[in-house]
């Protein structure tokens, strides 16, 4: 029978799992819903309202009134869905909701969708937190009989500054408004929703009401006119294979809606290569009107605001060079922040073009001198800034009145601050800094349904217009990483609070789980190597955790950018990222942390661990390498496979540790897990690594350890081909000129056996080799 017909007949929905059990949504004729997950009710509809005049219209005092119900069919590009809409009336204004499902082929995940029939004026919300819209809604189901826990992204750095997570009840709290993000709704076994935008990220928001215990999503409270034809839309994602799962599952849909392009993520430089870099710190983010004070005065890199000796900046970074050459560390970038462009009466930039007086002869000369490529950072405009036309400048710009900012709303500025990038040199990376700053204060951004929207794409697409110019977001709020899906340069960002000596701003692994998720790599900021650095402009700060740092850094897929002084690199921490030329050894996705210290966080009861556990793998030929790091723990935690990698079936493998080499490996599976506890401290940190136990047709086992002096031993970004045939394995791998690369392994669990494939003396370029393990060789392929 025609769908259309199918849907007036039944009013649910299911969308199975690959495992049959799944998501129902209960849709009723008088706009009510509910969500069921394995015939558990969990979360009811709460109400729907729209502002209007001055006026809301809400279902919670029948002043919206509902006028139709109709339902359609269709198909697009992921299937055959149906939808269910609601015609209302909000005073004189006519709005449409609708709930859409995929049935063929059965998508585990709902959309809601608002649009408006006709332009609604006089809508803002006197607070700023609120919403002018609602719909969906949802209120935890009194009837339920099954335990939820909840993670909520909110503020800045991806949802870093202000995440929370615990028991999903009515006094449950979390970041909402312009500062909430994605939230994800699970229970104790492996059952998650994530909840977010679908579109108009940068007007898009949500509020709770502890009052009618809800959280109602639409679009932003300071929003005081919406045009015809307006539509926004809301997505519930589910999973039955947990949290990590979930986010990969929403983040792979979001990013095959929009067709985001990993481009930049895939080939930046800075994100494949070891930089330095000179950014910031120790950012105070205080609130507007003070925030702008901190810059010189906040701690910064080794030489952030603070220049060598009676130097300039320019002879300072050609010292920085010479130092890092003469050492032979193969940095293939720098970075310049804040420091190099003239500020104005708020610190903003007035123009993005070098101080005479730090950079003398520009960034051309810098750029021959040194030879490196380079990222730039900018914070905000200043509205005095000279590009302005309402200063004399020749673009227009927003001025923002209240906190002194000014906003472009001209793309041939941008296509110009980039065509002028490329007069500089080989310039790589835009880092866009004050994300949240510059967006939470001002009142286009916040008013204006689409401003924030044309900011970031017009910048976006000034960078598109010079190829291989990459972005990088700072300070960014969770708006503003879901609108990077729509952005193909935007390939990287901060996924944590600025780093300072000594401080914990590496526990990345919820926030590299979002970020990962819509196809952006997560950055940690930079670092320092060596534990006591004289000199520096932050007094007696010292850094204990310089491998902590380095390894997560690793770990992250984002950028490796130390911030040491002349003298301070610690070459022994710092190449363990890396091969001699500089290329980051990476695994295949970023760590991040299980799902079981999610759920400890939620259910305090729940046998997780109360710290930070992390994992990633290297997937080479199919063949699937483990990584485990545990840090700051305070309890005792098994990890098993199923706990740590929630993708699949872990082969048959063992376990062994990358901070003691002279344990051997053992067995790793569900009846013999990896036993983690207080020892694994931020200092004395836990890492470990798994390796299928590959069995030979004569029955000898092999098992593959990699390079024992790198954070990821096994790397595809070295290893590109692993096989396994009747009598050998054998594994492809790329050695550089000069360059001698140790391969471990074991053969039937004896002590462990090395190959070295040496081209320390061999042609002044890289080559393949081709490692026999059962000859005990390395070849020139």
């Amino acid at each position: 029978m025609p769908w259309a017909i199918l849907w007036t007949t039944l009013c649910t929905v299911c969308l199975a799992s690959d495992t049959g059990s799944g998501l129902v949504v209960d849709i009723n004729n008088d706009g009510s819903y509910r969500l069921v997950v394995n015939d558990a009710p969990w979360l009811a509809s709460g109400y729907t309202f729209f502002n209007n005049n001055r006026n809301q219209y809400s279902t919670f005092d029948k002043s919206l009134k509902l006028v139709t119900t109709a339902r359609s069919s269709g198909k697009d590009n992921f299937g055959l869905w149906v939808s269910t809409e609601f015609n209302y009336q909000a005073g004189s204004l006519p709005v449409r909701t609708s709930i859409k499902v995929y049935v063929k082929p059965q998508l585990p995940l709902v959309i809601f969708s608002q649009k408006y029939l006709d332009t609604a004026t006089k809508t803002a919300d006197e607070k700023t937190d609120n919403v002018i819209s609602s719909f969906p809604s949802f209120k935890t189901f009194t009837n339920r009989n099954v335990d939820l826990g909840y993670l909520a992204y909110g503020g800045y750095m991806v949802g870093y500054s202000k995440m929370s997570m615990g028991r999903w009840k009515s006094d449950s709290s979390f970041a909402t408004g312009v500062e909430g993000g994605p939230l994800v709704i699970f229970d104790n076994s492996t059952n998650a929703l994530v909840i977010s935008p679908l579109s108009q990220f940068m007007a898009a928001s949500n509020q709770f009401s502890k009052t009618k215990q809800e959280i109602s999503y639409g679009i932003m409270g300071p929003v005081d006119n919406v045009p015809s034809n307006y539509s926004i839309d809301f997505i519930v994602y589910y999973s039955d294979k947990g949290i990590n799962q979930a986010m990969q599952g929403w983040g792979q849909f979001l990013k095959t809606f929009y067709q985001k392009d990993l481009y930049h993520r895939i080939s930046g430089i800075s994100l494949n290569y070891l930089g330095y870099w000179t950014d910031n710190v120790f950012l105070v983010y205080l609130k507007f009107l003070i925030f702008f004070m901190c810059d010189i005065q906040c701690p910064g890199a080794y030489y952030y605001y603070n220049t060598e000796t009676n130097k300039n900046y320019e002879t300072t970074i050609l010292d920085v060079v010479n130092y890092i050459k003469d050492q032979k560390i193969p940095f293939r970038y720098t970075q310049y922040d804040s420091w190099w462009y003239q500020k104005g009466h708020i610190t903003g930039a007035l123009s993005w073009t070098p101080r005479t007086d730090l950079i003398p002869d520009g960034f051309k000369y810098l750029s021959d001198q040194t030879g490196l490529p380079f990222a730039c950072h900018n914070k905000f405009w200043d509205n005095q800034t000279l590009y302005a036309k309402f200063n004399g400048g020749h673009y227009n710009f927003i001025s923002d009145t209240t906190t002194g900012m000014a906003y472009p709303e001209d793309d041939q500025f941008w296509l110009d601050i980039f065509n002028m990038t490329q007069q500089w040199g080989p310039f790589i990376m835009y880092e866009q800094d004050w994300m949240s700053q510059q967006t939470d204060h001002c009142h286009a951004m916040l008013s204006d349904v689409s401003f924030g929207r044309r900011w970031l794409i017009s910048m976006g697409k000034g960078a598109e217009a010079y190829g291989n110019i990459g972005i990088q977001y700072c300070t960014a709020s969770s708006r503003h990483i879901l609108q990077s899906l729509e952005i193909f340069t935007v390939s990287q960002a901060r996924a944590s609070t600025d780093y300072s000596p000594g401080g914990k701003q590496w526990d990345i692994g919820i926030t590299s789980m979002f970020a990962d998720a819509v196809g952006l790599a997560p950055s940690k900021d930079t670092f320092w190597t060596t534990e006591v650095q004289p000199g520096s402009p932050y007094g007696e700060k010292q850094e204990n955790k310089t491998k902590l740092n380095s390894v997560i850094t690793t770990l992250s897929t984002g950028p490796v950018g130390p911030g040491d002084g002349i003298g301070y690199i610690d070459l022994t921490v710092l190449m363990r990222c890396c091969d001699s030329f500089g290329k980051i050894l990476q695994p295949s996705k970023p760590a991040t942390a299980v799902d079981d210290q999610i759920k400890k966080k939620a259910f305090s009861s729940y046998p997780g661990p109360d710290g930070e556990v992390y994992t990633t793998f290297s997937n080479i030929s199919g063949l699937i390498f483990g990584i485990v790091l545990a840090a700051d723990l305070s309890n005792s935690y098994d990890l098993t496979p199923s706990s740590g990698w929630t993708f699949g079936q872990l082969p048959t493998s063992v376990v062994y540790s990358g901070t003691d080499p002279t344990k051997l490996p053992v067995p790793f599976s569900e009846s013999a897990p990896l036993s983690l506890g207080p020892s694994c401290s931020d200092v004395n940190f836990c890492l470990y690594y798994t390796s299928p136990v590959l069995q030979l047709g004569n029955g000898t086992k092999i098992v593959l350890l990699g390079e024992p002096d790198k954070w990821v031993p096994l790397s595809s970004k070295r290893f590109s081909s692993i096989q396994s045939k009747s009598g050998d394995v054998t594994v492809i791998l790329g050695v550089n000129a000069h360059e001698t690369v140790t391969f471990n392994f074991l053969i039937d669990i004896e002590p462990i056996q090395t190959i070295i494939c040496d081209n320390s003396q061999g042609p002044s370029s890289a080559y393949a080799s081709r490692i026999s393990i059962a000859r005990r060789s390395c070849t020139l392929v």
